[in-house]
């Protein structure tokens, strides 16, 4: 019985942390909206955009926006973080 307790503790403890981690979907669609918008201001523009010194947005990239705004998070965050990383803008706050 002790052993079954203490293997079940282990088992509990090494999960809390990816519990702690998860966010609510509400948050990550506000998270997505956050890394959408620095996307589409400092990576890539709307390929109309009077600004053309700014470079048009990647086929991935629109994709990715498209994917956050039908509420897909989960999609659109890691494809949208590795775009900000790699064009060295920082990522927005994580709330």
């Amino acid at each position: 019985m002790i052993k079954h307790m203490t293997m079940a503790t282990v088992v509990v403890a090494a999960l809390l942390p990816v519990a702690a981690s998860a966010q609510s979907p509400r948050a990550d669609l506000e998270y997505c909206s956050a890394l959408g918008a620095k996307y589409a201001r400092y990576v890539g523009s709307a390929e109309t955009s009077p600004r053309r010194l700014i470079p048009c947005a990647d086929l991935e990239g629109r994709v990715a926006l498209a994917k956050c705004e039908q509420g897909d998070a989960a999609t659109a965050i890691p494809i949208l973080e590795r775009k900000l990383t790699n064009a060295k803008v920082s990522l927005p706050e994580r709330g």
